[in-house]
C-alpha cells in the first residue's frame, strides 16, 4: 500500500511538472451572415452564408516545452459551414491547418504536414477583405492569385525567428507519387517563399510590409487537389508573386497589394494576369471601423475586371461585432461576366466553363452582408 502510494505521488509530480511546460489551447471564429446578390445565374437572391467576414473554424494548438528554447507544436484546424453543419475543404477533418513540428526561439521553426502556404499568411492580411471587406471582394472566383487562402498538402514549411523586423519562411509540397517527383494532372508538387517586415516583426505595427512567392505544377485535372485557379484554366504549371503593405496615420491606415500571375500550357496559351489593389480604414474608436476600396484586376486575353469593396465594423466586446460588407464587380474588356468569390461554387469553373456556377448573367454583379461574428 506504502509503494503504491510513493508511486501516486511521484506520477502526479511529473503529471504537474508536463502541465506546467506544456499546453493545448481551443479556439475558434463563427461568422454567420444574411447576403444580397443582384445576379446569380439571372436571378436576385437573398441567401444564408457563414464565413463571408473570417471563415468559421475551430482548432486545437499546442506547444510543449523541450528546455533550450526548443519546443513542439502542432495544430489541427477544421472549416466548416455553420447553416449545414459540413466541413469545409471539401469535407475535409482538418483542411484548413493539421501539422506537428519543432519551434527554436534562436533557429525557427520547422512543421511538416497540411498548411497555407506564405500568399496567404504574408500577404492577404494587406487585403482589402483582410482590412474591413468580404471575401467576395478577393480577386474573381477563381482566386486566381491565391489570397483568399489555399492550403500545401504533403508540405514541410520552415520560417526563420525575427531578426531585425524581418522573418522569412520557405516551404515545400510532395506529390507523393511514385516516378512523378514534379508533380501529375491530379495531383500536384508545389513551393512557396515569403518575407515580411515590420518594427516589431509582426503585422501589429504603425507600418508593414510582405511578400510572397508560390509555385504549383500539375493538379489541374483534380478539383481540390491542386489551385482553383489551375483548374479554373486548366493549367499545368501556374505561379503568383505577390507583395503588400499597410501604414496607419492617426484614425487612418492605407493598404495596397499588387499580384503578377502567370499560367502555362492551358488552352489560351500562356495566361498572366496583373492584380492592383488598395484601400483605406478609418477608426474613430477602438470598437468601430469603416473602410472602403477598389481593385483591378487585368487577365489581358482574358479581359478585365473593377472590384469596388466597402465595410463597416461594430464590437459589441473584444470577442464579439456587428459587421456590414459589399463589392461590385464589373467585368469589360473581354470578360462578359462577373463572378465574385464566394458567389461562385469553388471549383466550378473550368476551360469549358470560365465563369463558374453563381456567376452573373451581365457585366456587374453587387453583393452585400450584414451579420455577426463569435470568437472564442
Amino acid at each position: 500500500m506504502r509503494n503504491q502510494v510513493i508511486v501516486a505521488a511521484t506520477a502526479a509530480v511529473f503529471a504537474s511538472a508536463a502541465h506546467a511546460q506544456s499546453s493545448v489551447t481551443l479556439y475558434g471564429i463563427i461568422s454567420e451572415g444574411i447576403s444580397y446578390i443582384s445576379n446569380s445565374n439571372g436571378h436576385s437572391t437573398f441567401r444564408m452564408e457563414s464565413g463571408v467576414t473570417s471563415s468559421s473554424r475551430w482548432g486545437f494548438k499546442g506547444v510543449e516545452d523541450l528546455g533550450g528554447g526548443l519546443k513542439a507544436v502542432f495544430q489541427l484546424e477544421n472549416g466548416f459551414d455553420i447553416n449545414s453543419g459540413a466541413a469545409a475543404q471539401r469535407g475535409a477533418l482538418f483542411g484548413r491547418r493539421a501539422f506537428v513540428g519543432l519551434s527554436s526561439d534562436r533557429f525557427g521553426t520547422l512543421i511538416a504536414g497540411n498548411d497555407y502556404d506564405f500568399i496567404y499568411d504574408y500577404v492577404t492580411f494587406y487585403t482589402n477583405t483582410g482590412q474591413f471587406g468580404g471575401d467576395y471582394s478577393f480577386h474573381l472566383g477563381d482566386d486566381i492569385d491565391r489570397l483568399a487562402g489555399e492550403q500545401l498538402h504533403n508540405a514541410v514549411r520552415y520560417e526563420s525567428p525575427v531578426i531585425a523586423g524581418f522573418t522569412a519562411g520557405a516551404m515545400y509540397s510532395f506529390s507523393n507519387v511514385a516516378g512523378s517527383f514534379a508533380g501529375t494532372s491530379t495531383v500536384p508538387r508545389a513551393m512557396s517563399f515569403g518575407l515580411k517586415w515590420s518594427p516589431n516583426g509582426s503585422f501589429n505595427a504603425p507600418y508593414s510590409v510582405g511578400a510572397a512567392f508560390t509555385k504549383m505544377n500539375g493538379g489541374q485535372a483534380a478539383p481540390g487537389a491542386g489551385s482553383i485557379a489551375a483548374v479554373a484554366l486548366g493549367s499545368d504549371s501556374i505561379y503568383t508573386a505577390a507583395v503588400g503593405a499597410q501604414a496607419t496615420a492617426g484614425q487612418f491606415s492605407f493598404n495596397a497589394v499588387y499580384t503578377y500571375t502567370n499560367a502555362s500550357d492551358t488552352p489560351h496559351g500562356t495566361v498572366t494576369v496583373n492584380a492592383y489593389e488598395g484601400g483605406v480604414t478609418w477608426r474613430p474608436s477602438p470598437m468601430f471601423l469603416v473602410g472602403a476600396g477598389m481593385a483591378y484586376i487585368d487577365q489581358h486575353k482574358l479581359g478585365k475586371y473593377n472590384i469596388t469593396s466597402w465595410g463597416a465594423d461594430y464590437h459589441l466586446s473584444k470577442r464579439t461585432d456587428l459587421f456590414l460588407v459589399g463589392t461590385y464587380q464589373h467585368a469589360f474588356a473581354g470578360a462578359k461576366y462577373a463572378n465574385n468569390f464566394v458567389v461562385v461554387t469553388p471549383y466550378s469553373q473550368s476551360p469549358a466553363n470560365p465563369y463558374g456556377a453563381g456567376a452573373s448573367t451581365t457585366a456587374n454583379q453587387a453583393v452585400v452582408q450584414v451579420g455577426i461574428r463569435h470568437a472564442f
